[in-house]
């Protein structure tokens, strides 16, 4: 398997590469998948979301409670990314042209900066879930209460992050109107033989 950097991901973005991108302390594996379409247009048909590429993220979080005799219980609730990966779509269709693959060599290098750019903000809203420090409550039940209303809240601004990137993005349409470092190509095609 090829591990592939920020810097060299183009490398990954070939279906023909078993590969996984380092990002930060994260390595995600990339998976691709086969799909026949019947021609050109049909890349991207019919989906709502992100149609060459989807990014995995299994989340979750812990407490650590100490007791604590003279004010009760005190801990931290820490979010983490468990899992992660790029399931990505490689296309094709009978009668490609050298235009057509070229074309789909962007497309595939775009969709991979916009998963890679779903990564990235999960990482930025785990850091940011982890900056709150220690808390405190009076009895266990308090304690383990308060640490799940923290948990699933910092979930919850996590789902609304990934959301919101895809919001601006439009799934990679306008990942040019994005800032450094999620800024990048746009995940379109330009079809050269409309059959």
């Amino acid at each position: 398997m090829l591990l592939c950097t920020l810097l060299t991901f183009a490398l990954c973005a070939d279906p023909n590469v078993a590969g996984a991108v380092t990002v930060g302390d994260l390595t995600v594996p990339i998976v691709w998948k086969r799909v026949r379409l019947r021609s050109c247009l049909d890349v991207g048909g019919g989906s709502t979301t992100d149609g060459s590429g989807f990014t995995r993220l299994e989340t979750g979080w812990s407490s650590q409670e100490a007791p604590e005799t003279s004010t009760g219980y005190a801990g931290r609730v820490t979010v983490r990314i468990n899992d992660a990966r790029i399931e990505m779509s490689a296309f094709s269709w009978d009668h490609m042209t050298a235009a057509d693959v070229e074309g789909l060599r962007h497309l595939y290098r775009a969709a991979l900066w916009h998963e890679l750019g779903h990564v990235r903000t999960a990482i930025g809203s785990v850091a940011e879930a982890n900056v709150h420090g220690a808390f405190t409550a009076p009895t266990a039940t308090e304690y383990s209460e308060t640490a799940v209303a923290i948990g699933n809240a910092a979930l919850a601004r996590f789902g609304a992050a990934q959301v919101e990137y895809d919001r601006v993005a439009e799934h990679g349409l306008r990942q040019d109107t994005l800032p450094p470092p999620l800024g990048g190509a746009n995940t379109t095609i330009t079809c050269t033989n409309q059959r």
